[in-house]
């Protein structure tokens, strides 16, 4: 006995124009208003960034003779203490901010550090209280992360830097600034220490600037 097709009903072809209508036209729509706003996100941090100076060395001398720059093809999170800090509530943040940037960015999934990712904190001097601060940090004795002297030329680098980064920007200027530099050791972009939402910015610009590992 063959078999008698019924016609679809008018609600079923309703549904049917529905779903049609939703895979064809609004799924990739929304694909593409969120593919638009990753890549205008992408424009709008790569647009922040510029070349505000070139960062020099922090070498390391071995007993023969030759030596090593530490900040060689490194992407550089740089914050200079200064001579003789104390350890203040704003250096005690810069600090634990330092720690968390460790942890999302200075170390593998294996738990061995990131190669090519180094924190540069600059001073020379410091109460017992600031160096003891330092010292606990778990993975201070890991390569990523670099201390190091020579405040008249890293000051000097650094504030005609940020000198010109708020002028081309018409930025505010703070005491306490983080500065990035790329892999050539251009300093990139500048951002206030203490602000959370101006940290959180230079993760993203860090992010972007790593290699894939």
């Amino acid at each position: 006995m063959s078999e008698v097709q019924q016609k679809p009903t008018r609600t079923r072809k309703i549904l049917t124009a529905v779903a049609l209508t939703v895979v064809l036209v609004v799924l990739p729509g929304i694909s593409w208003f969120y593919l638009k706003g990753g890549l205008q996100w992408r424009k709008d941090a790569v647009a922040e960034l510029g070349f505000f100076g070139q960062i020099r060395g922090a070498y390391i001398i071995y007993p023969d003779g030759s030596k090593m720059n530490q900040l060689a093809e490194s992407v550089c999170v740089i914050h200079n203490f200064g001579a003789n800090p104390e350890l203040t509530p704003e250096n005690k943040q810069i600090i634990q901010t330092n720690l968390r940037l460790y942890d999302q960015f200075g170390k593998l999934s294996d738990g061995t550090p990131r190669p090519y990712f180094k924190i540069v904190m600059i001073y020379e001097g410091g109460s017992a209280e600031f160096r003891s601060e330092v010292q606990k940090i778990p993975s201070i004795d890991y390569a990523t992360w670099v201390v190091t002297g020579g405040l008249g030329s890293w000051g000097t680098i650094l504030n005609n830097g940020y000198e010109k980064f708020a002028v081309e920007r018409n930025a505010k200027q703070h005491k306490e600034f983080y500065a990035l530099a790329d892999a050539t050791g251009q300093i990139k972009c500048f951002y206030n220490a203490l602000d959370e939402k101006q940290v959180t910015r230079m993760v993203q610009q860090i992010a972007m600037m790593l290699p894939a590992q």
